[in-house]
């Protein structure tokens, strides 16, 4: 998140914006912490209205697997991550798009960022990539744009107008608004500046100094500390060596409670919040870590973001977090501190075999969302750690709901199909994996191989005797012979199964098969379907369920189109639509848009028909999971077929093709036929409530723009822009963003005419 000035880079700016228009990748080089993500991300500002589909920014530092590089641009792309050919995917969703993709942080991945690179350049016309790495992508036509640190002062001269000195100074005033630079100390910055080689991570270390040290202080113990800590380091390049001694400093300026939390902080990836920090982290008594937590951000070690909820997030930057690493390792920490961060991360995927199918459900989605990173990372380990590999492979069993469900269905895969190469024992644990691995293949239309997972479940089941585990593998065996072209034996299973589940209390597994069953009914106009909606809502809605709620409303919806209730059909499909949106890419919004086409059709609005018929595609755009767009396929493609009829194959082309045309936000609010509601305010809030950053933010709000769009006008990643319009609601005391759209506009009238506050800077 940028939350300071950008200093001293215009000309490098203006030269990767020149070397863009005749190259179509550039690489920006350089050691750590020289700026080369600020340098991207302001590149990507300048240059953003030559690129129509927009500058998408993609953070790869916590990526530690090569193998999901494809697979993270994707999903940031918005594409989903449910397809066995990801690169495939992402090469036809970029064939003809002109866009800048930014790949922040590649040399830890740099083989899998030069394939995918080698892959989508050729491939596409318009795409450009802009690269950071501390070495080249190494791929063919590659533009490498070394970036310098900043100029620092001639040693004859106390210039305070340089580069260098001037992100100094500007830190240092930052950290401590009382600091001024004069010409009695521009000598000792000057050569503070020198000392640290211009590089402006190291140079935003020594100002945080200077809240506690005079200039000349800082620049003796710069003296005395970089000439002992680079020993050892001779073979690393000089730059390297001036950036690993200003961290040590650092470093040794903290308290022991205070290194020891760094160290074992640097496990966690994209972030961690304190309850994990507590879980995670052993540095003394609870009071000691948060005295830890406290000295960490106040040396900017860390920093600090704060969320609605009240919680907040702790982040470190890359070059500090391997730092971190590197001192863990050494230390002889490291597989200990893993093995709790794989243990706490194990507990919140634990948290789901209830809460998926309960009112905890919309939480417990939003926790694994939100800790994504940290899960990827603990899978990764674990799937190294023989020792506790059957920790793994529970851990990766219990997110399938979040693989499934999130258009995670490739990642999910893999991560289950290596967990259970290395649990080859036949146990429940191994007959859930088996059960999960069934339905996701099934998923993707691969019948065979989801029927021989199926068996395989049961007859584990069989073998241990748990009627819970034969359940959920005859669910999969349910899906399976559906893939396979059988919805009328797919139909008998799932009923039986249903029946089972509620004999052994597994209420998972009983609303999956009633919703599983409930499709399979529908498709076959079967009278079952009426009674099976109406078990699915009755247990759903007992138990609080959101997501399963919604499959519960859009089966109600559905049959109540059918039984010639259009009111109450769009009452259910839109309840059910409002249900799903609380999760993020939730793949079954799309079949509830089908839904309303479906009574639009039924009322004879072939107009309104078709366009939602597009707008459902929309909001499936990018997706493979092949098995639920089969189901509504054989539902609706009668419908189709008499709008198509009605409205003639060009007037009907032309329908399709507007709604088709939305994003899948605005797909959805089109199906809800959503228009701005009135906002009321309490006395008027002066726009210097907000940070300049957040003003921004708010004034693409206004405009009626999603995060993701939000994102790519400002060249900062989708989870700062969620973080941006968080801290917007919770300063104007919002719920919506419908009121801070109509907040934006009064407030700058107000500035505009005289009777605000602030006026916009």
């Amino acid at each position: 998140m940028e939350v300071t000035s950008f200093v001293g880079r215009d000309d490098d700016v203006a030269t990767a914006r020149k070397l863009l228009g005749g190259t179509r990748v550039l690489t920006l080089t350089g050691v750590g912490g020289v700026g080369k993500t600020r340098l991207s991300r302001q590149v990507g500002a300048v240059v953003r209205r030559a690129f129509p589909d927009g500058v998408w920014l993609v953070e790869l530092a916590h990526v530690s697997d090569p193998d999901l590089v494809a697979s993270t641009v994707a999903r940031e792309l918005g594409l989903r991550d449910d397809t066995s050919e990801p690169l495939a995917a992402l090469t036809g969703f970029l064939a003809t798009a002109e866009l800048l993709l930014i790949l922040d942080n590649c040399e830890h991945v740099i083989g899998a960022c030069a394939a995918l690179a080698d892959r989508i350049v050729p491939a596409t016309t318009g795409l450009r990539i802009l690269a950071t790495s501390r070495e080249p992508l190494g791929v063919a036509g590659e533009q490498i744009l070394p970036v310098a640190p900043l100029p620092v002062p001639d040693p004859e001269r106390a210039e305070l107008d340089s580069p260098a000195t001037r992100l100094l100074v500007e830190r240092a005033v930052a950290a401590d608004p009382a600091f001024r630079s004069s010409s009695d100390n521009a000598a000792t910055l000057a050569a503070i500046c020198r000392r640290l080689d211009g590089i402006p991570l190291a140079l935003e270390l020594a100002a945080l100094r200077l809240r506690m040290f005079t200039p000349e202080q800082v620049l003796a113990r710069l003296d005395d500390a970089m000439g002992l800590l680079t020993t050892g380091l001779r073979a690393a390049p000089q730059r390297q060596q001036t950036l690993a001694s200003a961290i040590r400093w650092s470093y040794d300026l903290c308290t022991p409670d205070e290194q020891r939390l760094w160290e074992q902080l640097s496990v966690f990836a994209g972030g961690v919040d304190l309850a994990a920090a507590e879980a995670v982290c052993r540095v003394g008594a609870p009071h000691t870590l948060l005295d830890a937590l406290t000295g960490l951000v106040d040396k900017s070690v860390l920093a600090y973001r704060p969320a609605r909820d009240g919680t907040g997030r702790y982040t470190m930057l890359e070059p500090l977090r391997q730092f971190g690493r590197d001192r863990l390792r050494a230390r002889g920490d490291e597989h200990t501190v893993r093995v709790a961060h794989r243990d706490y991360f194990s507990g919140l995927a634990r948290r789901g075999r209830d809460e998926y199918w309960n009112a905890e459900d919309t939480r417990w989605f939003g926790d694994v969302a939100r800790e994504h990173a940290n899960l990827r990372a603990a899978l990764h380990f674990g799937l190294g750690d023989p020792a506790g590999a059957g920790r793994t492979l529970e851990l990766a069993t219990d997110l399938w709901p979040f693989w499934e469900h999130c258009h995670l269905l490739l990642e999910g895969y893999r991560w289950l199909t290596e967990a259970l190469a290395l649990n080859p024992e036949h146990t429940v644990d191994r007959a859930r994996a088996l059960a999960a691995c069934s339905a996701i293949a099934a998923m993707r239309s691969e019948t065979t191989t989801a029927a021989e997972f199926a068996s395989a479940a049961a007859e584990i089941a069989a073998e241990t005797g748990s009627v819970q585990v034969r359940a959920e593998a005859e669910m999969a065996r349910a899906v399976s012979v559906f893939g396979s072209g059988e919805p009328r034996g797919a139909l008998d299973i799932a009923v039986a199964v249903s029946e089972q589940a509620r004999a052994c209390a597994h209420p998972r597994v009983e609303m999956e098969s009633l919703a599983f069953a409930a499709v399979c009914a529908l498709a076959l106009d079967d009278p079952l379907a009426a009674a099976l909606a109406d078990q699915l809502m009755a247990l759903t809605t007992a138990h609080g369920s959101h997501l399963l709620g919604g499959l519960a409303y859009w089966a109600v919806g559905t049959q109540r189109q059918r039984d010639g209730d259009p009111a109450g059909a769009v009452a259910a499909l839109r309840r059910s639509i409002e249900l799903l949106r609380r999760f993020d890419r939730c793949a079954w919004i799309a079949t509830s848009v089908d839904g309303l086409a479906w009574v639009a059709a039924a009322e004879g609005d072939h107009v309104r028909a078709a366009r939602l018929m597009g707008a459902a595609s929309a909001v499936r755009r990018g997706s493979s999971q092949r098995l639920a767009h089969t189901m509504t396929q054989l539902i609706g493609q009668r419908v189709r077929d008499e709008v198509q009829a009605g409205l003639g194959e060009q007037e009907f082309a032309a329908r399709f093709d507007a709604g088709a045309a939305l994003s899948a936000a605005d797909a959805v609010d089109a199906a809800m036929d959503i228009a701005p509601s009135a906002v009321t305010s309490a006395e008027p809030v002066g726009l210097d409530v907000l940070t300049r950053r957040e003003r921004d933010v708010a004034r693409l709000i206004g405009r009626g723009y999603g995060n993701r769009r939000i994102a790519q006008e400002l060249v900062i990643s989708i989870r700062t822009a969620e973080s941006h319009v968080d801290h917007i609601l919770t300063k104007l005391g919002f719920t919506s963003r419908t009121q801070i759209a109509a907040w934006i506009t009064r407030a700058e009238g107000r500035a505009r005419t005289g009777h605000g506050a602030a006026s916009p800077a």
